[in-house]
């Protein structure tokens, strides 16, 4: 078996002017991938060949009438969106789990390379924020944008790559934004739903930026006891949105905070007793309805006007809400699973602040193993370029089984 190549071919860009809120890798293990669809409900891997179908229904994104019998990640439909000469790409529904365990369809993508490769290394990425309203799915647009930017990028070179759009975001229901157990599950259950779809196994690395890049240290937690069959060996988070309980008071004394109305939507989908009419004022309220059904257009709305009026609390860091936004910040949980944490120093929108205090809760959690590195200069976006050397030859020292270097804890 050849190593992975940690051989530097990106173009970065075009992808950082792409990326809105994610580089690459040569890859080689030969189990035969071969491509298996479906475009009906299966609760286990189809065990033949199907001519997957060319265009998307209108109800590609409903889910089955009973998903009690579903298990997660078990694929429930695909259908083909692209093929050229490199690979083979798919738009995918899966189930997955809600943070109260209930189960919920999560929709995603699935490029798969047509020269098969030994070992099917898989990588499943988090996408940046893109918004709350369905429209805003990036398998809606058949990956346009950042995923399919790093899609084209790390397929040819062998990797199975697999992008969730996120719970509730393409399919019914209101997605639960930055809320890191929902996306950890959306990440890990792709994995599961892509390998049935490519009639393979082997490992596979999380890798996602900005809200991805949370989602992504939180599936590093998660994935040893909620899904160990995907076999996760490393976790890469760029520009991680994490403390979130800090985030709060940092987007409302910004531009941006019309941020804080996308994560009060999330964490009320995803948490029902959490009442925002004793945490915001109507005009706060409506911001959340306007979040709710539109991409990111609540940012520039609100920006310029005094972000007092929206709020009845001082503070969005009341209870009930507080708790929820700890239990989904990653660094409480030791795992097993090596992670590599890049960052921008002059980051506009995360502070690396933020990244330190995850890594130095984690140092005091204990059971990790965190390579955190910022790059002087760099902002939330040319991270991307800024990172790239170190994020290929991080994955692909994890497919090479080569030990990971930790930042020491200080």
């Amino acid at each position: 078996m050849r190593r992975f190549s940690p051989a530097l071919c990106l173009s970065l860009a075009a992808l950082v002017a792409l990326v809105s809120c994610g580089s690459s890798t040569s890859v080689a293990p030969s189990t035969t991938a071969s491509i298996a669809t479906t475009s009906t409900v299966s609760a286990t891997p189809p065990t033949t060949a199907v001519t997957p179908t060319t265009a998307l229904s209108a109800d590609f994104y409903q889910p089955p009438s009973n998903l009690s019998t579903l298990k997660p990640g078990d694929l429930i439909r695909s259908t083909l969106f692209s093929t050229t000469n490199d690979f083979t790409a798919f738009t995918v529904l899966y189930a997955s789990r809600s943070v109260s365990n209930a189960p919920v369809v999560v929709s995603g993508m699935v490029w798969v390379p047509n020269t098969p490769t030994a070992g099917n290394p898989l990588i499943s990425y988090a996408h940046g924020t893109t918004g709350i309203a369905d429209e805003c799915a990036p398998s809606k647009s058949n990956g346009a944008g950042e995923t399919g930017v790093i899609a084209n990028i790390l397929v040819p070179k062998g990797y199975i790559f697999a992008a969730t759009d996120y719970e509730g975001l393409g399919t019914p229901g209101v997605h639960p934004y930055v809320v890191g157990i929902s996306e950890a599950h959306s990440m890990l259950d792709i994995i599961r739903a892509a390998r049935q779809l490519t009639e393979s196994s082997g490992k596979s690395v999380v890798w996602g930026h900005s809200q991805g890049g949370g989602a992504a240290l939180m599936a590093a937690e998660v994935a040893p006891k909620y899904a160990p069959d995907a076999q996760v060996i490393g976790a890469v988070g760029g520009a991680p949105v994490v403390e979130l309980d800090k985030l709060s008071s940092v987007f409302s004394t910004t531009d941006s905070f019309g941020f804080m109305f996308m994560v009060a939507a999330g964490f009320r989908a995803a948490y029902p007793d959490l009442d925002l009419s004793k945490l915001m004022t109507q005009k706060g309220l409506d911001m959340v309805a306007l979040a709710e059904s539109t991409c990111t257009d609540v940012i520039t709305t609100v920006r310029g006007t005094d972000v007092k009026t929206y709020l009845s609390a001082a503070s969005l860091n009341a209870e009930p809400l507080l708790s929820h936004l700890e239990a989904n910040t990653p660094g409480n949980a030791a795992t097993n699973v090596p992670i590599f944490v890049y960052h921008g120093e002059a980051d506009e929108l995360i502070p690396a602040a933020t990244s330190l205090q995850y890594f130095q809760r984690a140092c005091a959690t204990g059971g990790y193993n965190i390579e955190r590195k910022t790059y002087p200069g760099a902002s939330h976006v040319s991270v991307l370029f800024s990172a790239s050397e170190d994020i290929q030859r991080w994955i692909a020292d994890r497919f090479n089984a080569i030990a990971p270097t930790p930042t020491p804890c200080g």
